[in-house]
């Protein structure tokens, strides 16, 4: 089955950080395997250049891009009107970072579940990991 990942998530996997969840840990190692397929939001890249210039996380964003292009496993979605419509459907109150209400959009978009440990998001009714 495809998934969507949030960027926590995705770092979280990356810098094998424990906060990752078991289950999100075992879908991240069957993508590097080539056995699943997880889906990185093109804004989740925007978010990781921005954690970076703020120190929040290291220099692992040119790991990032080198997962994505050696693997068939990992794919970029990209931004597009549809994923920008969606959006507007995650309630501004519940999700207030754009980056996040973008994420959601794209995981309804695709209509994959979301990895996510974010709990503003897996109140939102979606299937998260």
């Amino acid at each position: 089955m495809p998934y969507v990942t949030d960027t926590h998530s995705l770092v979280w996997h990356m810098t094998d950080d424990p906060k990752l969840s078991k289950e999100a840990k075992e879908i991240f190692q069957s993508a590097d395997r080539a056995e699943e397929t997880v889906y990185i939001p093109c804004i989740a890249f925007f978010e990781l250049v921005y954690l970076t210039e703020k120190r929040r996380i290291g220099p692992e964003f040119d790991r990032f891009l080198q997962l994505v292009a050696s693997s068939k496993n990992y794919k970029v979605e990209p931004l597009c009107l549809p994923i920008i419509e969606k959006s507007r459907q995650v309630p501004r109150e519940s999700v207030t970072d754009p980056w996040d209400r973008l994420i959601v959009a794209t995981s309804v978009h695709l209509n994959f579940p979301l990895i996510t440990r974010d709990k503003s998001l897996r109140n939102l009714g979606l299937r998260v990991i």
